[in-house]
């Protein structure tokens, strides 16, 4: 064979191999996220992964899904008489307990403690103007809801007593709501609540906000964030590493694709926040979550990335999801129509 020949055939293969390998290593990309099939076509926003084998979901008609064998085999606990409610988010102590929240439509708080066999209403507002956007414990005993304004402030629930008694904050404590400020039920993840402290956010406004509490919702303060504002735009979910680093995204839920605007961190605990100019999130995110060894992982419409750095994030795949949580090295997904999957973070 001539020399020209070789060189030809040579460069050829070595195309045809590159292209192989860029194949592969695009279809490993898209593995790491692993479709996981579950009994049931809700719509789910809400999620806990309580460990690697205890997950729970919860979405319309009233669904609650449980799993306790990472996924295997799932148990419908959907709670009876609720079809009409959408439960936007769950909060789960362990394979037991566990509460879910209604948004709209009559809002509700049930709480089981043996696994979803019974459920407890410990909570009920016919109001129709309020809607709950979001939940979360700080222990198995202290907990907080919150909504949008049906007054002059953002609506805040508390319970310091399991959920046995939620007492509504007095408005004048906490500050007042700017013009058309409201919370995203997008994923049930826009209030944080570790140790004595509280994260809520806020969108719709001018400016997309956070409020913080450092006395279980007592007193409160306020803080500009670089996301941003308007209708439909705004912080739809945090997450706090600790209660000094944690991050923010959301951005513009009608133009999914806009890279602007959509991540911020905190480095002080909520005081200041930092936004991600270049390199962040590849558009609208519906929810954000930190794994154990500090790794965020982000969530919408149009994909999901991660971060090890909150500032730094990598595309790991183009599919959607609503919502996400994390526990060790995994992260769960949900979305539309029973769209449920999970990911091993090395």
């Amino acid at each position: 064979m001539k020399k020209s020949t070789l060189i030809i055939f040579f460069s050829c293969l070595i195309l045809v191999l590159g292209c192989s390998i860029t194949k592969q290593v695009t279809l490993i990309k898209e593995k790491q996220v692993i479709p996981v099939e579950v009994p049931s076509l809700a719509h789910f926003r809400g999620i806990q992964a309580v460990s690697e084998n205890v997950v729970w979901l919860s979405g319309t008609g009233g669904t609650v899904l449980l799993t306790e064998n990472g996924g295997e085999k799932w148990k419908d606990v959907t709670v009876p008489v609720c079809d009409s409610l959408d439960f936007r988010d769950i909060h789960a102590l362990d394979a037991k307990r566990a509460w879910v929240m209604s948004s709209g439509n009559g809002v509700r708080i049930y709480y089981t403690k043996n696994s979803g066999k019974t459920w407890e209403l410990q909570f009920e507002d016919k109001n129709p103007k309020v809607f709950l956007d979001g939940m979360d414990f700080s222990d198995e005993l202290n907990g907080v809801a919150y909504g949008d304004p049906i007054s002059e402030s953002m609506d805040v629930l508390i319970t310091s007593n399991g959920g046995e008694m939620w007492t509504r904050i007095s408005s004048d404590k906490i500050p007042m709501a700017w013009e058309d400020e409201a919370g995203f039920a997008a994923s049930g993840t826009g209030v944080v609540y570790k140790g004595n402290t509280i994260w809520m956010a806020t969108g719709g406004g001018e400016i997309s906000r956070i409020l913080k509490s450092e006395d279980k919702g007592q007193t409160w303060e306020v803080f500009m964030t670089p996301i941003i504002g308007g209708a439909g735009q705004g912080i739809f979910s945090m997450a706090m590493k600790d209660e000094l680093n944690g991050v923010v995204v959301g951005g513009d839920y009608v133009d999914s694709t806009r890279v602007k605007f959509n991540c911020a961190f905190t480095t002080d605990g909520g005081e200041k926040w930092e936004l991600v100019e270049n390199n962040g999130p590849k558009g609208y995110r519906s929810c954000v979550a930190i794994t154990d060894s500090g790794i965020a992982v982000a969530c919408g419409r149009t994909g999901i990335d991660k971060s090890s750095d909150f500032i730094n994030w990598q595309t790991v795949s183009e599919e959607g999801y609503f919502t996400c949580d994390a526990v060790g090295n995994y992260v769960w997904f949900a979305g539309r129509s029973g769209k449920v999957a999970r990911m091993r973070i090395e």
